[in-house]
């Protein structure tokens, strides 16, 4: 009676080859099983207005920039920039209302940076861009300057021609949707009607 094993592989080089592989299948299985393939990839329109309840418009005209971009935008030229924080009621009705009279008034794009990561870690870039616009923006008791949200920066031909960061300073305890009534609404529109109409002429 023969008692030799028998072996299902040929050389140990087969079976080395065959383990590896074994290996790689179980590998790119577990893989597989643990993508998401119900989420999809939105572009920043999209992303926008899922963070933002307020904004119903899910073709708005914002497009999100990090820091760096947003230091060199701040730069040039011509620009619009909205600085926002994230889940932030008031910057998200600020933002519909924008982007409604930018849509009117032909405004293609917005830039938008989010300034709470940065802000809150003390970003260098973040730092530089607050210095850059040291001007406008808010200086602390300590000498520091910070950027709140929303605030609206607005340059053309090299000269800054608005830059609004009112609505970030909100006294007592009132909400986003009682304080952005239907006539604080209607005042804001007029104001940002003029800048961008202003913004769009040759």
């Amino acid at each position: 009676m023969n008692n030799k094993p028998v072996w299902i592989f040929k050389s140990q080089k087969q079976m080395i080859i065959s383990l590896i592989l074994f290996i790689l299948f179980i590998m790119g299985f577990i893989y597989v099983s643990t993508i998401d393939f119900s989420k999809k990839d939105i572009n920043d329109n999209e992303k926008f207005a899922n963070e933002h309840k307020a904004i119903i418009d899910k073709e708005n005209v914002y497009t999100y920039i990090n820091n760096q971009e947003a230091l060199t935008y701040i730069k040039q030229d011509n620009v619009i920039i909205l600085f926002g924080i994230k889940n932030n009621d008031y910057v998200g009705y600020y933002a519909n209302i924008l982007n409604e009279v930018a849509k009117n008034n032909n405004v293609e794009e917005i830039y938008y940076y989010d300034i709470t990561d940065d802000r809150e870690k003390k970003n260098g870039t973040y730092q530089s861009i607050a210095e850059y616009l040291s001007d406008y923006v808010t200086h602390l008791d300590d000498g520091t300057v910070n950027i709140y949200g929303p605030t609206l920066y607005v340059k053309k031909n090299g000269i800054v021609i608005h830059f609004d960061d009112s609505n970030a300073f909100i006294s007592g305890n009132m909400n986003a949707e009682k304080y952005w009534s239907e006539y604080q609404i209607g005042l804001q529109k007029e104001v940002l009607n003029e800048v961008l109409k202003e913004y769009m002429e040759m």
